[in-house]
């Protein structure tokens, strides 16, 4: 039976002097099962010496000392990383004090870094680092903290001499049903939130429904007989009220339960856009055009407020996540309507695409449709996948987006494009 000793073992550091490169920080330690593995290029440049850094010119794992968190570094000769060195300083009651980051070789034979991260989260990494004082092992710096780690402790304690693994296959099913606990307590979170969510969202859209009307009368009576400027103030405020209502309805909607009529896409899409310059980002220009086989023939069977807030999460998600709510005159969104076959229905064909931050590699459709997914570290805003994704189904449409390079004229652009088809009803 294997255990943690055998399967790690210390890397020794050269003397390097002081230099340039990819620094290692606690911020890169994996948040998750998909961030276990970091590549260089991930890291950010900074300045280093061998008095406060270690080099790191190998794969190997990096592990906290004062918490239960580790990361796998892909590290090479051609493409080392500098972590921060694991340092000692005597305190004034003559106890030493821990700093830096533990550096082990890791046996592949033997153990998985996905298992390192199980043990993290199993908090098992924090009772072997608890279970031992340091100020034991230490006199005047004779005795190196990764020695100190891998010496025996006393029968009482932790130890990882006698922390047993298990086999791969053995540490693969640990992991494994770990993951499935995991998901099957965050499904129960997620749904109790979607519950609260939706009830929360009913009552306070039941509440709105009475003041919202008498507003909206009462810009209607407003824009009776006024000047062209003061009836462009009074759409500035309908637009900005009727954003703040679908903010508040689109958490917990169900919107197969929105009810549907004829409407012309392409009057709907000219009217939203309009709306949109007076709610919306000003962190890109839009471009809006359709193909001449839509004129005249673009009714689709759809909830006008569904499509807003389907239409609300791309523009939104572009201005967040692809521009960063940065603003520059590069900065674009185009919508293209078209007409086309999809199965044996004629659809229209909604492309709305940006030339901001592409997707994250490898992140596919069913990533961006996932209830609670998020897209980049920009905190619990969502990239709205998921009710785009439900608004489009309730159509009886699909959705698929693409990320690729495009050429012009000018330069090479990055485009994100989403495409959306809803049956046409002529």
């Amino acid at each position: 039976m294997s255990n943690l000793r055998s399967s790690l073992s210390v890397i020794n550091f050269e003397k390097f002097g002081e230099t340039k490169g990819k620094v290692f920080t606690a911020d890169n330690f994996a948040k998750d099962w998909d961030s276990i593995h970091v590549i260089p290029s991930e890291l950010s440049d900074g300045v280093v010496n061998d008095q406060t850094f270690h080099k790191v010119d190998r794969k190997a794992l990096v592990l906290d000392m004062k918490n239960p968190r580790m990361a796998y570094v892909i590290a090479s000769k051609d493409t080392p990383v500098f972590v921060p060195a694991a340092r000692f300083d005597k305190a004034t009651e003559g106890r030493y004090v821990r700093k830096g980051f533990l550096i082990f070789n890791l046996d592949f034979s033997q153990l998985l870094p996905e298992f390192v991260f199980f043990l993290c989260r199993q908090i098992i990494w924090e009772k072997l680092l608890n279970s031992r004082d340091y100020s034991l092992y230490f006199d005047q710096y004779s005795v190196s903290m990764e020695e100190c780690f891998l010496t025996e402790i006393g029968e009482s304690g932790f130890s990882i001499d006698r922390c047993e693994i298990g086999s791969l296959s053995q540490q693969r099913e640990r992991v494994a049903g770990f993951k499935a606990e995991e998901k099957y307590l965050d499904d129960i979170v997620a749904l109790k939130e979607r519950k609260m969510l939706k009830k929360t969202s009913s009552d306070l859209i039941h509440m709105l429904g009475t003041p919202y009307i008498r507003i909206n009368n009462a810009l209607e009576l407003l824009s009776l007989d006024v000047d062209d400027e003061s009836k462009t103030r009074i759409d500035y405020i309908r637009d900005n009220f009727g954003y703040i209502k679908r903010l508040i309805e689109m958490n917990g909607a169900d919107f197969n339960d929105y009810p549907k009529k004829k409407i012309s896409i392409v009057d709907f899409m000219e009217r939203y856009i309009a709306g949109w310059e007076n709610y919306g980002s000003k962190t890109f220009s839009i471009e809006f055009y359709y193909d001449e086989n839509l004129e005249g023939e673009n009714t689709v069977l759809a909830n006008e407020t569904a499509l807003a807030i389907m239409m609300d999460c791309l523009l939104d998600n572009a201005n967040r996540h692809g521009f960063q709510k940065t603003n520059s005159p590069d900065n674009k969104v185009k919508i293209h309507l078209d007409r086309a076959k999809v199965g044996n229905e004629n659809s229209v064909i909604i492309a709305v695409g940006n030339n901001g931050k592409p997707m994250p590699k490898d992140f596919s459709i069913d990533d961006y449709i996932a209830s609670g997914k998020f897209g980049t570290g920009t905190g619990r805003s969502g990239l709205g996948g998921n009710h785009v994704y439900k608004i489009v189904s309730s159509m009886g449409g699909t959705l698929d987006f693409i990320s690729e390079a495009v050429s012009s004229p000018e330069k090479e652009e990055w485009w994100t494009t989403f495409m959306i088809s809803i049956p046409l009803t002529l």
